[in-house]
């Protein structure tokens, strides 16, 4: 009797790497995953239990040699990996990603990216309400890699975006930045006084970021913020697309 033939693994298309900040994160996570679920991508979870991590602290603090071994580590489980696009929900990362790890013939794409591309491909299903949305640009995402149109072209679908005072590559940084290093909690705290000031010029209900170290900063700061004309939620990205 012949012996049947195991069936072939099937290897997913989309691999998604959370990085160490969207760990800290978990909320985004969930959502990134299931904004994949309900438009039927099949993708595998590179970072799933954590501990990787993409090399750029190992690369600000001066340890090239270890930054190095990190980014070949990272390359070759991505090329084993089999998938054709990278999917990355920190801007960090994917800086670190498009720039320092010449990943040839795989697409790296950041998560407003891709869930942009279901929307407007139709895979992702999604409804558009009536309510006061502000898109707030993080730095590494805006200024460090010029994506400012695909988040607000999917936002668009789900609500009524209004405008901050500063945007796009005049976006006010969060005051969170782990690089600023000479701020001390004063100095960061006006930052982030001054951005939420910026993001609340349209009177938004809902003020959405695509980081995870901006998403923290405007929890904080919202929530200790004396002087609000009325209550503003401070949501993920992806928090926003799945819950349409």
């Amino acid at each position: 009797m012949a012996k049947k033939k195991p069936a072939e693994k099937k290897i997913p298309q989309v691999l998604y790497f959370a990085g160490c900040m969207t760990h800290l994160t978990p909320r985004i996570i969930k959502s990134v995953e299931k904004v994949f679920k309900a438009a039927g991508v099949e993708y595998a979870f590179a970072d799933r239990d954590g501990g990787i991590c993409c090399g750029r602290p190992l690369m600000l603090a001066g340890k090239t040699d270890a930054a190095a071994a990190t980014i070949a580590a990272n390359k070759k489980m991505i090329q084993e990996s089999g998938c054709s696009t990278l999917v990355l929900s920190c801007p960090i990362c994917y800086k670190i990603f498009k720039e320092e790890y010449r990943l040839e013939g795989i697409k790296v794409v950041h998560y407003t990216q891709f869930i942009n591309e279901l929307i407007a491909s139709g895979r992702l299903k999604v409804e558009k309400t009536d309510r006061k949305i502000v898109y707030h640009d993080p730095c590494e995402l805006g200024r460090g890699c010029g994506v400012y149109l695909e988040p607000r072209a999917a936002l668009s679908q789900v609500g009524t975006l209004v405008k901050a005072s500063k945007e796009y590559d005049e976006s006010i940084c969060c005051g969170g930045s782990l690089g600023s290093l000479t701020l001390d909690s004063h100095d960061r705290a006006k930052i982030s006084e001054a951005s939420l000031a910026s993001l609340l010029e349209g009177k938004p209900e809902t003020i959405v970021t695509a980081c995870p170290l901006c998403l923290k900063t405007f929890s904080e700061t919202v929530a200790n913020a004396r002087h609000l004309s009325g209550p503003v939620e401070v949501k993920d990205f992806a928090e926003v697309i799945c819950e349409l």
